[in-house]
């Protein structure tokens, strides 16, 4: 008997992953949507395929927005609220971009990016409350998994879908999806929600989260780190397609098979890096090996040419990915550390407004950066300079440590 209180509490953690995993998961769903139907939904909207950068700059600068007041929503109204909320608004979102009018579709892409901004503050709050506390760090990577999954997941689904009955049909039908897990989690909130209250209040009214990750040393060097990778991140996958196209002379199948590989190696990326943190117990170390070693590999990415082989391009895109996506699950850690478990939830939202504003603003930068050179092989080595940004202040957060010890 003494020891199933253990083994229910434990139980109870595991469910606790796999649903704030499947929130995610659905979420970066939503978000890739539309992007993954492009070709097939630009004509209905009048526009090119290319209008798609305007759809994701929408959605993430809504999120970075929303991310300031995140934190405050889950201390008022409790984490598990905040995360079917999320579902319910990225639904709605999901609904609003396959209607077919541009002014309709950008109001869905303003829902689903407070949807999207509303996840990772609750994710946070509930995992350091209540998830497996023995392998912190494995635990949010575990869960940022739902990020390359859920991109997976909408390339295998939607074109299948909207090749039987339609691409509207196909976001709209996927949207269910979202709703079924709202009904999933809603009833935890008795069980998991008991901390929430509704007197919280935090200073910097609509910048609270950015406010308090500036005003903290470390979480300022992180949300700095973090805007940095991110931005990289984003436009390693935003490119890599058409540099293997345009570039390399690849044909487009082959391509998109790279870049599924190079989101498994993401995935696994953030499961191994994480279990070396949480072996060694030096997170922030670990993410500045992560950072010199993306920009050594964005510097050997320069180098490609037609005259390469697969068997070379293949496993140096992969341990890109595998550093430059798997960094995430460290980084939310970190972050939770430093924040402690009453303010976990307004630091993830305040670092995270760096984040998605390093989403917004990189891949414009590298997309004029590549027009200039010409390649966009040249331009993966001139932004090898951007994760050392984010080492750098990772670097005055040690040293102020060491000061401060």
């Amino acid at each position: 008997m003494a020891d199933a209180r253990p083994v229910a509490e434990r139980s109870s953690g595991f469910v606790l992953l796999g649903l704030v995993t499947a929130v995610q998961l659905l979420a970066t769903f939503a978000v890739l949507s539309l992007p993954t139907l492009a070709p097939r939904a630009a004509p209905t909207f009048g526009v090119g395929p290319e209008a798609i950068g305007l759809q994701i700059s929408i959605i993430y600068l809504a999120a970075s927005l929303f991310s300031n007041i995140a934190g405050v929503v889950v201390r008022r109204h409790g984490a598990v609220l905040a995360s079917t909320s999320a579902l319910v608004i990225s639904g709605l979102g999901m609904i609003g971009v396959a209607s077919g009018s541009l002014v309709i579709a950008a109001i869905g892409s303003v829902l689903l990016g407070i949807g999207y901004g509303l996840t990772n503050p609750a994710a946070s709050h509930l995992l350091v409350r209540h998830g497996p506390r023995e392998r912190q760090n494995l635990v949010f990577a575990l869960k940022q998994t739902g990020v390359p999954i859920g991109g997976v997941l909408a390339a295998l689904i939607l074109p299948q879908l909207a090749e039987r009955i339609g691409w509207q049909w196909a976001i709209m039908a996927s949207s269910a999806l979202l709703g079924a897990l709202a009904l999933v989690m809603l009833p935890r909130r008795s069980q998991w929600d008991g901390d929430r209250d509704p007197s919280a209040r935090a200073s910097g009214g609509l910048l609270a989260g950015a406010y308090f990750a500036l005003t903290n040393p470390t979480l300022r060097s992180l949300s700095l780190m973090g805007g940095s990778f991110a931005s990289f991140q984003f436009c390693l996958m935003s490119y890599v397609i058409t540099m293997l196209v345009a570039e390399l002379k690849w044909d487009l199948v082959s391509a998109g098979m790279v870049a599924s590989v190079m989101q498994a190696g993401g995935a696994l990326g953030r499961i191994g890096w994480s279990l070396i943190a949480d072996r060694i117990g030096r997170g922030i170390e670990i993410l500045m090996t992560i950072g010199v070693l993306a920009s050594v590999l964005a510097v050997t990415t320069a180098f490609i040419t037609p005259a390469w082989s697969a068997a070379a391009i293949v496993p140096l895109l992969a341990a890109f990915a595998f550093c430059l996506i798997g960094w995430n699950g460290v980084y939310m850690a970190e972050v939770a550390r430093t924040a402690g478990p009453t303010n976990v939830g307004i630091a993830t939202g305040g670092v995270l407004v760096f984040n998605f504003a390093g989403v917004v603003l990189g891949p414009s930068l590298f997309g004029l950066l590549a027009k200039l050179t010409g390649s966009y092989a040249a331009t993966y080595g001139i932004f090898a300079v951007v994760p050392l940004i984010g080492v750098t202040a990772l670097g005055f957060a040690l040293r102020r440590k060491a000061q401060e010890a």
